[in-house]
C-alpha cells in the first residue's frame, strides 16, 4: 500500500518478549495452537508463515532496523527480517543472522555489526517502546494514521480506510 499510495512508513519498535525477560515455556497445546494460527495468518493473507521457535527476543532486530532507518532502508531491512522470522525460521535476536541480512539489502557488513555491538541504538527502542506503553499498545502489529488505530493483521482494504480517515480503527490518546 504505501507504494500504491505514494507515502512513508514509520517503523516503531515494540518487544513482545522484553529483553531480560525469560517465560517460561509453553504447553505443547498451546504451541500447537500458536503454529495454526500463525500458517493460518499466512493462508488468509497468501503470504507463507511459519511458527518460529528460535527467536525469543528482538530487540538486537529491532536496534537494526534504526540503523538501517538512518541508511535508508529501513523497509527493505523489516522484509527481509519478518521472512527470517516466519518463513526461514532464523533467530532475529542473532548478531551474525542480522549482519547477513543487512549485507543482503545493501547496508556496510562492518558498520551495521559495530552499531549493534555498541548498542548505539538500543536507547531508540527503548524510547519506542516507552511510547508505546504510553499509548496503551500491547500487541502488534498495530496501523496508526492521524491519531487512530488498528491492530493485527489486517486487509488492504481496512488500512486503506484507515488511510483516508473513514472512521476505521480506535482513538489513541497521542498526548
Amino acid at each position: 500500500m504505501a507504494k500504491d499510495k505514494n507515502f512513508t512508513i514509520e517503523w516503531k519498535a515494540f518487544e513482545l518478549r522484553p529483553e531480560g525477560i525469560e517465560l517460561p515455556e509453553k504447553p505443547p497445546k498451546y504451541i500447537a495452537q500458536a503454529k495454526s494460527r500463525i500458517a493460518a495468518i499466512g493462508r488468509k493473507y497468501g503470504v507463507l508463515m511459519i511458527f518460529n521457535d528460535q527467536s525469543k527476543h528482538s530487540r538486537l532486530a529491532l536496534e537494526g532496523a534504526k540503523f538501517a532507518e538512518d541508511h535508508g532502508l529501513a523497509n527493505e531491512y523489516h522484509e527481509a527480517v519478518f521472512a527470517a522470522q516466519f518463513q526461514q525460521q532464523k533467530n532475529i535476536n542473532d548478531l551474525n543472522i542480522l549482519t547477513d541480512l543487512a549485507q543482503q539489502i545493501g547496508l556496510n557488513q562492518q558498520e551495521f555489526r559495530k552499531a549493534l555491538l555498541s548498542r548505539h541504538y538500543e536507547p531508540a527502542v527503548l524510547q519506542d517502546v516507552e511510547e508505546a506503553h504510553r499509548l496503551g499498545i500491547s500487541t502488534v502489529p498495530c496501523y496508526i494514521v492521524e491519531g487512530r488505530a488498528v491492530y493485527g493483521a489486517q486487509n488492504y482494504e481496512v488500512l486503506e480506510k484507515l488511510l483516508q480517515g473513514n472512521g476505521t480503527g480506535f482513538p489513541l490518546d497521542m498526548n
